[in-house]
């Protein structure tokens, strides 16, 4: 099973990015996020390619120094819907 496929039927997918050349997205995975970066497809407009993940364990982010992973997602977050639920 590809690492994609792995992801995408076991991992909640939470939140996406757009980078230079990439487009990230941000799963939950057990004790684990996962970023999956894809580029963009070089003959298919609109689409992306997978290229690969990266992986950090969620009780390792209290230890982890700026830039924070999680920082880039920030801005997607509203607090008004975990306020107010």
């Amino acid at each position: 099973m590809k690492k994609i496929d792995f992801l995408r039927q076991n991992g909640t997918f939470l939140l996406s990015r757009e980078m230079p050349h990439f487009l990230v997205k941000l799963y939950s995975l057990g004790d684990f996020f996962v970023e999956a970066y894809f580029s963009k497809a070089t003959y298919f407009q609109d689409k992306y390619d997978f290229q690969d993940v990266l992986t950090f364990r969620k009780q390792d982010l209290a230890c982890i120094q700026r830039p924070h992973p999680l920082e880039a997602y920030l801005d997607q977050i509203d607090l008004r819907k975990l306020i107010l639920g």
